[in-house]
């Protein structure tokens, strides 16, 4: 279960853009910059805005759907496999509806104490996930 909520966790950040930053700096970066309001918690309502505004950013000929060639380059498998996930309908994009859906799931899961926000513990939580799931996987790929 652990393994399955942090691949989705770093699926899910892949898909939203936030790609760019380090894997140990992605929840404290979501904290920051979803924030908007500054009073330390991110609301269900800030996270979606995000996603909107990363969603917009992504859709390059902005035909409301994230084809794979439009997705950040990060490993053709791990892209595969979040399309997969996310591409409910089967025709190959993600939906700005499919990624909301996945988005919420995503809040959900990040919510622990399902209070309908995100606090600091929590995302410093997501983010030991993540980080522990990167260095079983960089293991199991050493070997």
């Amino acid at each position: 279960m652990k393994n399955t909520l942090a691949a989705a966790l770093l699926g899910a950040t892949l898909l939203t853009g936030s790609a760019i930053a380090a894997p140990q700096d992605r929840g404290r970066d979501m904290l920051v910059t979803t924030d908007t309001n500054g009073d330390g918690v991110v609301t269900k309502s800030e996270f979606l805005a995000d996603v909107d505004a990363r969603f917009a950013k992504l859709d390059a000929n902005k035909d409301g759907k994230i084809s794979a060639d439009e997705r950040p380059a990060d490993g053709e498998g791990r892209r595969g496999r979040m399309l997969s996930r996310t591409d409910t309908n089967g025709d190959g994009a993600v939906s700005l509806d499919e990624q909301r859906i996945q988005a919420n799931r995503r809040f959900d899961r990040l919510d622990t104490n399902a209070d309908g926000k995100i606090d600091k513990a929590e995302g410093d939580a997501a983010r030991e996930r993540m980080r522990a799931m990167m260095e079983r996987r960089g293991a199991r790929d050493a070997n």
